[in-house]
């Protein structure tokens, strides 16, 4: 089970974690997305953007659980 993180007195809880982390994960599969062209084929790219960084969390948090 993940434990909380302390930065500087601060306590971040597992989703916390996750969420700081996918966000450069996010940043590089969304720069390589548009580098292939994929995006040029999705009908509305912030709704896309927005469910390809939920399921990068919910990845993280799975991954998380397992170990």
């Amino acid at each position: 089970m993940p434990i909380d993180l302390e930065i500087g007195g601060v306590y971040l809880p597992p989703i916390a974690q996750a969420l700081l982390l996918a966000l450069p994960i996010f940043l590089v599969v969304d720069w390589m997305l548009r580098r292939i062209g994929v995006l040029r084929f999705v009908w509305h790219e912030a709704l896309f953007e927005g469910a390809l960084y939920a399921c990068v969390c919910a990845t993280l948090i799975l991954l998380m659980g397992a170990w």
